[in-house]
């Protein structure tokens, strides 16, 4: 599940250290292969045969994005997911559905994307336009259509205004559906267990993201064309396969669309066509030891941070080792059978970002992170 406080500078490094690798490589690779090496092929055909081919992924360096500015732009890309699927639990006939999505946006996220939109001037627009929606929804307003719609349009303005000139730029939207898809797989992954879908709203909020990553790839789907017609088929492919997961809105458990597995095995696909068409930087992905690793050192730094009197920084630190580290792990988990023990560890990571908030003392939220520290132990006995 989403939390607030997500840290927008988290990635930075990991995208240049990356994009700095595939650049080295490509260099190595222009030097060693002939430019009528099969590896220099593009893999379509140029639109005439006078027309250059377009540079092959073996010479093109990796695009990256900036991440303090994706990372904002993801975080609202996930509110105009809540408001999707809160409209959608309206016309299922579940105002309790719609009214939990509709407040996710301020409930979960505002705390971490206020102070960004604050400093460009675009808060107070967007948390008006949230907060008639989420209102009109508590009181089962029969014109909330309207209230919806002007929220999604604000979302999105805001969105594009945080890009500025990224916006237009096909690799930035491509990463922007990646990380949706990859949230939507996370938040799948934690409302299935044993072929049954036992937490709608876990597959609501899936269904969410996976709606709005399709509305940017269409966006975006010509350049993915253009760049490579082998990725846009394949893409396009793995979507269908996507969409009859979530093709239709779901407010009753019973039997799951699809494993976990298959829609990890679907999004993987567009993730590593998107980034081969564009020429993304990318990352191999964590084992569960890493992972739980990168946990504790998070909260390490969120307690030195926290004696240092740098409660916001303590708190994004604290945010991070949830939403960059446990939330990763926790369908895994979840699928071997851990879902209490999730849940359990989930309050415990509220509590460690809370009680930063709350000013409590050092030793307490030391304690906090040991006992949390200790259930990691077990998780990474489960994964392993």
């Amino acid at each position: 599940m989403s939390h607030a406080g997500q840290c927008l500078l988290r990635r930075l490094t990991q995208s240049i250290v990356a994009a700095a690798v595939v650049l080295l490589l490509s260099s190595c690779g222009a030097e060693s292969a002939p430019s009528s090496s099969p590896v220099d092929t593009p893999t379509s055909a140029p639109s005439t045969p006078t027309a250059p081919a377009p540079p092959s992924p073996a010479a093109t360096p990796a695009t990256t994005v900036d991440e303090e500015t994706l990372e904002l732009a993801g975080a609202l890309a996930q509110i105009w997911g809540h408001l999707e699927a809160s409209a959608a639990s309206i016309e299922a006939g579940n105002w309790r559905f719609a009214a939990a999505h509709a407040g996710h946006p301020v409930a979960e996220y505002w705390e971490q994307v206020e102070g960004p939109l604050t400093e460009r001037g675009l808060a107070q627009p967007l948390r008006e336009a949230l907060d008639r929606y989420r209102q009109a929804v508590e009181s089962q307003a029969s014109d909330y259509q309207q209230a919806h719609q002007a929220a999604v349009s604000q979302t999105r303005e805001t969105m594009e205004a945080v890009a500025g000139e990224s916006w237009n730029d096909p690799a930035f939207r491509a990463e922007l559906i990646r990380n949706l898809l990859e949230s939507a797989e996370h938040e799948y992954s934690e409302a299935v267990q044993d072929g049954q879908l036992v937490e709608l709203v876990e597959y609501q909020d899936a269904w969410g993201f996976f709606t709005v990553a399709s509305q940017l790839y269409s966006d975006i789907a010509p350049q993915v064309q253009a760049a490579s017609s082998e990725a846009a088929e394949e893409i396009e492919h793995e979507l269908a396969e996507l969409d009859r997961v979530f093709g239709t809105f779901v407010v009753q458990p019973g039997q799951a669309p699809a494993s976990p597995e298959e829609v990890n095995e679907a999004v993987g696909e567009v993730r590593a066509e998107l980034a081969k068409a564009l020429q993304l930087a990318t990352t191999e992905p964590k084992g569960p030891a890493e992972t739980i690793a990168e946990i504790e050192a998070l909260m390490q730094q969120a307690l030195d941070a926290y004696a240092r009197g740098e409660q916001d920084e303590a708190y994004d630190l604290a945010a991070d080792a949830y939403l960059e580290g446990f939330e990763t792990i926790e369908g895994d988990l979840i699928q071997r059978g851990e879902r209490e023990f999730v849940e359990e560890l989930e309050l415990q990571f509220k509590e460690l970002r809370d009680g930063i908030r709350q000013g409590r003392p050092p030793e307490e939220l030391q304690a906090l992170v040991d006992e949390i520290s200790g259930k990691l132990d077990h998780a990474l006995e489960v994964l392993q």
